[in-house]
């Protein structure tokens, strides 16, 4: 990493936000400072980081506010990663991505959605050529929930 404190910090409120994630019994409170070290970990990318900077911050907002139940913020925030992506991107980020929609979609209750992303999600991963992150965003997908009536 480099020796700016901006992106020091920029990556540790993103870790920040998994250790949050990883707390099965989160509290209220938790779930405030989830949202809030996920969204202040994106606002510091936006003035330093690249499009993939701000897309997997985007994605991570987007997870966040899906695990608190914001679905409609989320997919608003899965869409915006999603829209900041292209073909040449490689292609854990872009299944990354798609599972980030299916997520997004399975909190705010759109089955349909959901299915659909997590299908072409799947698919992407079975490209990916390093194991370890194809393994990653496989493990990620396979902890997508699926929606209530």
């Amino acid at each position: 990493m480099t020796d700016d404190p901006m992106r020091q910090r920029a990556a540790a409120l993103y870790n920040q936000t998994w250790d949050l994630l990883d707390q099965p019994d989160r509290d209220a409170a938790g779930d405030r400072r989830l949202v809030l070290a996920a969204c202040g970990s994106r606002m510091l990318w936006e003035g330093i980081g690249d499009a993939q900077n701000i897309a997997v911050g985007d994605w991570m907002v987007a997870r966040a506010l899906s695990a608190v139940g914001a679905g409609d913020l989320a997919v608003s925030f899965a869409q915006s990663a999603a829209d900041l992506i292209d073909d040449e991107e490689p292609v854990w980020l872009r299944a990354s991505v798609l599972e980030g929609l299916a997520r997004a979609h399975a909190a705010a209750g759109n089955r349909d959605e959901r299915s659909r992303y997590v299908a072409l999600a799947g698919d992407l991963v079975s490209t990916i050529p390093d194991a370890d992150d194809r393994e990653l965003i496989a493990a990620q997908l396979a902890t997508v929930p699926e929606t209530s009536d």
